[in-house]
C-alpha cells in the first residue's frame, strides 16, 4: 500500500498511465455518498463525468472524454446495491473511483509502512519511484505491425505471501499496483 501511496499521492496523476486508467479501468466511474457507483436512472449503467459535455453520462456513451479525477455534481442518478435494490440519489456529489483510491491511500505512507515491515521509508520511496520509472509511461513497442504501450514492469507474489498473514492485503495491493 505504501508503494501505491507514493505513486498516487506523492507522484500524482500526471506521472501515471492516464490513458490506461481512463480507458481500461473503473477509475472514471462516479461513486456516490453511499460508496456505490452512481448509475444512469434509465439503464443502471455506471456514470462517469464527460469533460467534453460537462455532465455525467453512462460509461459507454460514444465520444466521451472521461475525467479520471475529481468531484462533480450529479442529479438524477441511482445507486444499485448487492441485493439489486435501486435507490434514487437526487442531487449528489460523485467522486471518481480514482479520487476515492487516492483519498483511501493517503494514510498508507512509507513512514506508516516502515513501522509495520521494518523497511525504511526512504527505501520504499526509492522502490516505488524506480518502479514508476521502469514502467516507461508513454513509451510504445511495435509487435506484429501494431503499436502498443510498453510496460516492462510487473509485481509477482510467491506462495508464502499468498498463504500467510496479510495475504489478502498483499494480493489486493499487487492488483492495484
Amino acid at each position: 500500500f505504501a508503494l501505491i501511496h507514493v505513486l498516487v499521492c506523492e507522484q500524482g496523476l500526471d506521472k501515471l498511465d492516464v490513458p490506461f486508467l481512463r480507458d481500461r479501468t473503473s477509475s472514471p466511474y462516479l461513486v456516490g455518498p453511499d460508496g456505490l457507483y452512481l448509475r444512469d436512472a434509465a439503464s443502471a449503467k455506471p456514470l462517469l463525468w464527460d469533460e467534453a459535455s460537462g455532465r455525467a453520462v453512462p460509461f459507454d456513451t460514444p465520444a466521451v472524454v472521461p475525467a479520471v479525477a475529481g468531484c462533480f455534481a450529479v442529479a438524477g442518478a441511482v445507486s444499485v446495491d448487492a441485493d439489486d435494490v435501486h435507490r434514487e440519489m437526487g442531487a449528489v456529489d460523485g467522486k471518481t473511483a480514482y479520487t476515492m483510491l487516492v483519498e483511501h491511500m493517503k494514510k498508507y505512507t512509507p513512514e506508516w509502512a516502515a513501522g509495520v515491515c521494518d523497511v525504511p521509508a526512504a527505501t520504499i520511496r526509492r522502490i516505488a519511484n524506480e518502479y514508476l520509472e521502469a514502467a516507461s509511461i508513454g513509451a510504445t513497442i511495435d509487435i506484429d505491425g501494431r503499436t502498443l504501450p510498453l510496460r516492462p514492469v510487473a509485481v509477482t507474489l510467491g506462495k508464502s505471501v499468498n498463504n500467510g498473514w496479510g495475504a489478502f492485503e498483499c494480493c489486493w495491493a499487487r492488483t492495484l499496483l
